[in-house]
């Protein structure tokens, strides 16, 4: 797996300038917005898209076939990408708490409490993680071009599925009967240890199905 992670980070080192840009679209945002939300999501979000595409890389040129005859196994090349995909979130989220900071220094007006910074980690690890368990089996089983297809169609599926969540009564349904209540109530810690139990089970799932799709 080594060898595997130093052929990933040599990837990485020269995107570089992705990287860059990705933090700078993501410091105007919070800068324009004055909110450090949308840096978590966004900081996450570019991370695990970086993340995922070395699949991409390593499907070029029939690279499967080469990397299959080494001592590698598809479980333990799943595994080290979905960890690459936690090393990266858990960069962003460090990068971002950075940002926030800057953001704390240099604006008098401006301040935030430290349950919300644990909060809005938890939901960047939680939001990132869950994308990235979405991305991996599709860029296993379908490639580039049609991966990006099957993930219009998914987020369609999802931003539709809210639309009709709240036409037809779901989402009222729920706060009727305390599920979101219940939410609130809870500590940034104890929504922070649900949203790592939710991680490892997506991300356990993530991996099955991977080494599953994997064609050779």
């Amino acid at each position: 797996m080594k060898g595997l992670w130093i052929k990933d980070l040599l990837m990485l080192k020269k995107q570089w300038k992705l990287f860059a840009l990705f933090m700078l679209i993501t410091v105007f945002n919070g800068y324009a917005n004055q909110s450090v939300d949308i840096v978590f999501m966004l900081m996450s979000f570019f991370f695990v898209t970086v993340a995922t595409t070395t699949i991409l890389y390593d499907q070029e040129n029939q690279g499967f076939t080469y990397l299959f005859t080494l001592p590698i196994k598809k479980m333990k090349y799943v595994i080290q990408k979905e960890l690459l995909i936690i090393f990266l979130i858990l960069t962003s989220i460090i990068m971002s708490l950075f940002f926030v900071g800057v953001m704390v220094l240099s604006q008098d007006n401006f301040t935030i409490s430290g349950e919300k910074l644990i909060l809005l980690s938890s939901v960047a690890l939680l939001f990132g993680c869950l994308t990235g368990s979405i991305l991996t089996p599709l860029y296993l089983k379908f490639g580039s071009e049609q991966a990006r297809l099957v993930v219009l169609i998914l987020m369609g599926t999802i931003f539709g599925g809210g639309f009709l969540a709240q036409k037809t009564g779901f989402i009222s349904w729920l706060t009727s009967n305390g599920f979101l209540d219940t939410i609130s109530t809870m500590s940034a810690i104890q929504l922070a240890g649900v949203s790592v139990v939710i991680v490892a089970v997506f991300t356990s799932v993530s991996a099955v199905i991977s080494e599953r799709v994997i064609q050779i």
